[in-house]
Order: structure tokens, then C-alpha cells, then sequence
């Protein structure tokens, strides 16, 4: 890959408009009786206007102003919000990394012109773009291509030599699908999900923007995800031996670097390294009351998809593992409901294994 060129989106990513953009929304949707919530916003996130009102209009039919009308009402309102909006930390920084490297720079978001002039106009980067689009003038907008296809038409480049920055799923998915390497900033709300795995990069903050990133998209190297990074963990055994067999026949981590005192596995993607500890002999365990069972103080798991914990039980209780908490539903019928079970290594480490019934619930109180 030769890159040539830097694409941003705006809303969220160069200014923190999304709660501007939610303001308007709320406003409209309670004019208009429609009683819609964060939820449904969340869905239409990076989308046109014009299509976001369509879509209003499919859910909950009102009577009076056309969705065209409401759209530009709720645009009109943004750009009363937006005059006093500033650059998000991080933005000039990146975008002076880009020029340095003498990429070509261009803005394509879903917001109409005389919004994105007026955002621009405020930010004071209006020089910074040699292309601003506008997905307005696109059959169609975000999640599809075309407005990203469009902009790199604008520029006069192969939209595989350029790298899209964008806050949304949907944006992102529209980049991704043009072809276009992908930098996610998620907003605070959606860091640490995996609704933005496909993306290439993913940030929590352009103030984490390196421009050494650039070279490793463009050779091909993988990047480290800063929103949900791999764990480590080292822990005691007092068998190497048997350490490999539960590790790695039974719960199927590959097995990495390696001594004559330590293993390193490869846990769904996180390292862990088992150590030998003549003195874990002698250890005892501590345990506190979660939901009714003695749960070990220290143990550590991982989150999985409900048919991976459900493959996995299968396979512990076929290898004859010791269930130090059978598998059982916690929590149920309240926020935060799951599938878990405890089971000890050979070594008597505590493991924890959950799925839970939603994943948006794992921090729900």
C-alpha cells in the first residue's frame, strides 16, 4: 500500500458534536411526540439527517412537517450549537502529522454543507482540507461507500491508498467497505466494545495518534487495539506438565515461548505465562460471597459468546476437570444476568468462565 491521503470525518471526531447533535434530536423528537431515546439515536449514529428523519418517520409516523423539514429543523439547530464548539484534543496535532508527511487531506462527513461550513468556520480549519464532501449529494449516505468513494474521486486517488479517521460504527463501515484503511476514535460510550473490530486502529483519543501508525498500516503491520487492549498475566504452577495439558489440550491455548520455569500461552488472544512456584503447595484460598456462592478471592477468566461457553463447559467436563463452582446462571432476571462457572487448574488456580445473557450489560449495575 502507497498512501496518499488522510480522509476525516467530522461530527465526533473533530469536534464533540454528538451531544449537540442529541440535543437537537431530543428536542425535535419530543416536538414531534415521538418519545425516542439515547437507543434510538445510537442507531442512526454517523448517518444523513435526511435519512435519519426517514427513518423516524418508518418507526413512529407523525402528522404535519415532512421528514425533509424535520431534518433541516434539526440541522438548523446544530448549527446554532456548533458556534461556540472547539477542536477535540488531539485533531490539530493530527492533522499537522498528516501535512508534514505531505499527505493530501479531506474531510467527508454526513452532515449538509452549510453545516459542515459553519463547523469548519468554527473549528478555524477551513484551510486544512484540500476536499471537503458532503454525503447530502450522494444517492446514498453512511454505512454505505458512496460518500467515500466520492472523496477519493475529489482528491484523484485510489481510495485503497487512504486511511478514513472516523467515530462511528457506521462511518467506519463505509470507509472499510470503500476500500479505505480505518482509524476508529469511538466516542467514551462504545470504547472497549468490539462493534469496532473490523477497523484497522482503534483509539481512544486522536492525543493517542502516532504517526508511526501510518507506516505500520501501510506495510501491513498489525496494530494493537488502544480501546480493548490484550491482558497479561503470570501466574503460579507447580507442573509444567500438567500446566500444558489443561492449558493447552483442554482449554486449547497454543503454546508461545517456553523455559525450563515458565510457558507462555495464548488465551483467546491474551498472554498469560505459567511460572513454577514450589510454594503454591502450601497456599490457601481466600473466597467471598458473590450470588450465593464461595467465589476465590484471586482467580481470573475471560468473557466469552454463549455458544463458546457453552463449547467450552463441554469440553472441561469431558477432560474430567474440577468444577470449583458448577455451571450456573448469576444474577438472573437482573442486570448483569450470565453463565458462568469456576474451575481449578492443575495447580489450583481459580478460572473463571462467563458469557453473558447481554454483552452491553457487563458493567450494568
Amino acid at each position: 500500500m502507497t498512501l496518499t491521503s488522510c480522509v476525516f470525518d467530522m461530527d465526533g471526531l473533530l469536534l464533540e458534536s454528538e451531544s449537540l447533535w442529541r440535543q437537537a434530536e431530543t428536542e425535535m423528537s419530543d416536538e414531534l411526540g415521538l418519545g425516542f431515546t439515547h437507543e434510538d439515536f445510537e442507531r442512526t449514529m454517523g448517518m444523513r439527517m435526511r435519512d435519519v428523519a426517514q427513518m423516524w418517520f418508518q418507526w413512529k409516523p407523525w402528522d404535519g412537517a415532512t421528514p425533509a423539514e424535520v431534518a433541516d429543523r434539526v440541522v438548523a439547530r446544530v448549527i446554532e450549537l456548533v458556534a461556540a464548539a472547539d477542536p477535540l484534543p488531539g485533531v490539530v496535532a493530527t492533522l499537522d502529522a498528516a501535512a508534514e508527511r505531505g499527505l493530501r487531506i479531506a474531510l467527508c462527513s454526513s452532515s449538509d454543507d452549510v453545516l459542515i461550513d459553519a463547523a469548519v468556520a468554527a473549528l478555524g480549519l477551513a484551510e486544512r482540507f484540500q476536499v471537503i464532501h458532503s454525503a447530502e449529494h450522494d444517492e446514498f449516505g453512511k454505512p454505505h461507500p458512496a460518500p467515500y468513494l466520492t472523496t477519493a474521486a475529489k482528491l484523484g486517488v485510489d481510495p485503497s491508498t487512504c486511511v478514513a479517521f472516523e467515530d462511528s460504527v457506521n462511518g467506519c463501515l463505509s470507509a472499510k467497505a470503500a476500500g479505505m484503511k480505518v482509524i476508529a476514535v469511538p466516542d467514551a460510550a462504545s470504547r472497549g466494545t468490539q462493534r469496532f473490530g473490523f477497523a484497522d486502529v482503534v483509539l481512544e483519543s486522536l492525543e493517542q495518534f502516532d504517526v508511526g501508525v501510518l507506516d505500520e498500516l501501510t506495510s501491513a503491520t498489525p496494530v494493537p487495539s488502544m480501546s480493548r487492549p490484550r491482558f497479561h498475566l503470570a501466574f503460579g504452577v507447580t507442573d509444567l506438565g500438567a500446566a500444558r495439558q489443561f492449558y493447552g489440550d483442554v482449554l486449547g491455548c497454543t503454546e508461545g515461548r517456553s523455559a525450563d520455569t515458565w510457558v507462555d500461552f495464548n488465551l483467546w488472544g491474551h498472554q498469560i505465562v505459567a511460572h513454577l512456584d514450589p510454594a503454591m503447595a502450601d497456599a490457601t484460598v481466600s473466597t467471598n460471597d458473590v450470588d450465593g456462592h464461595a467465589v476465590p478471592a484471586n482467580h481470573f477468566g475471560l468473557l466469552l459468546h454463549r455458544t463458546a461457553w457453552h463449547d467450552l463447559v463441554g469440553r472441561l467436563k469431558a477432560a474430567g476437570t474440577t468444577f470449583l463452582i458448577e455451571p450456573n446462571v448469576r444474577f438472573e432476571g437482573l442486570p448483569g444476568e450470565q453463565h458462568t462457572c469456576f474451575v481449578l487448574d492443575p495447580a489450583g488456580n481459580a478460572l473463571e468462565f462467563k458469557a453473558f445473557t447481554d454483552d452491553r450489560a457487563v458493567f450494568a449495575k
